[in-house]
């Protein structure tokens, strides 16, 4: 017999539960303290009030705030925790919406779980990155409009809105989503869509987004704001939130495009650190994914259209998008490709004959979590990651009273030393580009402060040579002073 489609407040316990188990460990793995790359400019950035990378991410940095304030841990750990607790809140949603979609428990719960404990994402949930955030406003946007579609009540569809707007301010993909969203609210509903609903759902979804406006207001202010991205005016405010900097690295030639799918196939298959249970779990996803949304297709094409669709511009996104950490991109998809195996696991336990073992079925996707926990805790585990503290502190104790430092992502850790614990208020840190070099490094090396370039294989020569006019540079193991060409 089909089970009753849509959650009750009888599911509000397993899916605290499942966000909860998720949760814990995220928490036993989570990074103690700073951390590097974008995780440590959001753990710069969101004490200090600062501006991020592009495209800004007002959303998180300002719940980053809130959570600088939780009395635990140094301030980085606070924003690490951030992760860690959205993390846990996309499970818990994850549940929800996949007995929204019509999947018994078990196989929600089992389900939420797989995604939870998937190698990126579990990833993503032990240090300060949005992507935790972004799974969590994807879930709850889509529960929102389908208890909106089921019970139509104003309060899920107002509610849906202001959580959409805001979580563009996150992660800018979800503008993607938008069409959909909107076609999920509307499409079978016109009939409940009065004139004061949509103009109030609307307003709803710009008073969320509003949330772009702290961009100008703590960039003119002269706020922090993340290397290479300054905002002191409003050009420099909108290459930030279009993510200018960006844009030639989307867009790909078809070929290309199809090509880079076995990519994707690829990290689908690495989602469990043993390669034999990585391609199962991969198999399990995407068969269960398809004749999951198969099934829902079949029984409201509205909302199993939306789940086609919404895989589909996620993916060729993702597959469009030419950076190095593209598999973070990825974490949407199989999303999706999960609540697709909850529902598929619900409707093959349905056809289960009398006599089998009925529970085998719906404990299956719970048991395969169990085993990807266990194939990814010591991959993930960041709890005893101290390497980027303890180099930052090592670099700022070398240095002389009043010294300039250039480098790359070495000087983000020692910036959070600075900026934020109050290390060495003498030092000035700069990021390493060649507009920075131009603008400031003339006027440095001739101030007579002791000048330096982190040391590295990769970049220091091209710095070094562009410096030649005015500065000839002193070599130590790891920091290169940069002297004035006329000294001895």
């Amino acid at each position: 017999m089909r089970a009753k489609s849509g959650s009750s407040r009888a599911d509000t316990a397993p899916a605290l539960g499942a966000g909860l188990v998720a949760f814990l460990a995220y928490l036993n793995t989570l990074a103690p303290t700073v951390m590097s790359h974008d995780a440590g400019r959001f753990q710069i950035a969101a004490p200090l009030l600062g501006t991020g990378h592009p495209t800004g991410y007002p959303t998180f940095i300002l719940t980053g705030k809130l959570f600088t304030l939780i009395p635990v841990g140094d301030v980085a750990y606070r924003v690490n925790l951030m992760a860690a607790v959205f993390g846990g809140v996309a499970v818990a949603l994850f549940y929800l919406v996949a007995r929204e979609l019509g999947s018994k428990a078990w196989p929600a719960a089992g389900a939420a779980l797989v995604l939870g404990f998937s190698a990126t994402y579990w990833s993503e949930a032990t240090f300060a990155e949005v992507y935790t955030m972004n799974a969590a406003f994807l879930l709850g946007v889509t529960y929102l409009l389908l208890l909106w579609r089921r019970r139509r009540r104003s309060g899920f569809l107002f509610a849906a809105a202001l959580l959409y707007g805001l979580s563009l301010g996150n992660n800018a993909s979800m503008a993607l989503l938008a069409p959909l969203m909107l076609v999920l609210a509307l499409c079978g509903r016109m009939e409940e869509m009065s004139r004061r609903r949509f103009l109030g759902a609307g307003a709803l979804s710009l008073l969320g987004f509003s949330v772009y406006l702290y961009i100008p207001i703590r960039g003119f202010a002269g706020a922090w704001h993340n290397y290479g991205d300054p905002v002191r005016n409003w050009e420099e405010v909108w290459r930030l939130i279009t993510g200018a900097r960006f844009h030639d690295q989307m867009g790909r030639p078809p070929l290309e495009t199809l090509a880079s799918f076995g990519g994707y196939l690829q990290e689908l298959s690495l989602q469990a650190a043993s390669r034999p249970l990585g391609l199962l779990l991969a198999a399990l996803l995407l068969a269960g994914g398809v004749l999951g949304m198969r099934s829902v297709l079949l029984r409201d094409r509205v909302v199993g259209g939306y789940l086609v669709l919404a895989y589909t511009l996620q993916l060729l996104y993702a597959l469009n998008y030419r950076i190095d950490d593209i598999a973070v991109y990825y974490i949407p998809t199989y999303a999706i490709l999960a609540l697709g195996l909850a529902v598929a696991v619900s409707r093959l336990a349905e056809r289960v004959p009398p006599g089998m073992p009925h529970a085998a079925v719906v404990l299956a996707p719970l048991l395969f979590a169990g085993l990807l926990f266990a194939a990814n805790y010591e991959e993930v585990d960041q709890s005893d990651e101290y390497t980027y503290r303890r180099k930052a502190e090592a670099l700022l104790a070398e240095l002389p009273p009043d010294a300039v430092v250039y480098g790359k992502l070495p000087v983000i850790p020692a910036a959070y030393l600075k900026n934020v614990e109050g290390e060495r208020p003498d030092v000035t840190l700069r990021w390493l580009d060649l507009d920075t070099q131009r603008r400031y490094m003339p006027r440095d090396v001739e101030s007579g402060r002791p000048v330096y370039i982190v040391a590295s294989p990769r970049y220091t020569q091209a710095y070094i040579r562009a410096a030649e006019a005015y500065a000839k540079p002193r070599y130590g193991e790891d920091l290169i002073r940069m002297v004035p060409r006329g000294d001895g």
